[in-house]
């Protein structure tokens, strides 16, 4: 790409930014809107079957994330409860 613009105020350039970065989105979200239709027209399975298995993999998705976040959370809220508590001693010998 070239940038050999010459923009006579920082609003200028940064609206030039914005409408560069708008109409990539929107060329993306039309890209990959045509190939989810173009997948799904020569999908080699009927469409019901194409359903379930997304469904299937997506519930597999949702498990594993769940698994995985689970634990991160606990530590979170025990980390959160003893920062509590340190507060707490401290705001009573203050």
């Amino acid at each position: 790409m070239n940038n050999d613009r010459i923009y006579y105020s920082r609003d200028t350039e940064m609206h030039a930014m914005r409408d560069r970065t708008l109409l990539t989105l929107v060329f993306l979200t039309v890209g990959l809107g045509i190939g989810a239709v173009l997948a799904l027209l020569f999908a080699p399975s009927s469409g019901k079957t194409t359903r379930h298995d997304l469904a299937e993999s997506m519930e597999d998705g949702l498990n594993t994330g769940r698994e995985t976040v689970e634990p991160m959370v606990k530590r979170l809220e025990e980390q959160f409860n003893e920062l509590r508590k340190s507060i707490e001693e401290r705001l009573k010998h203050a």
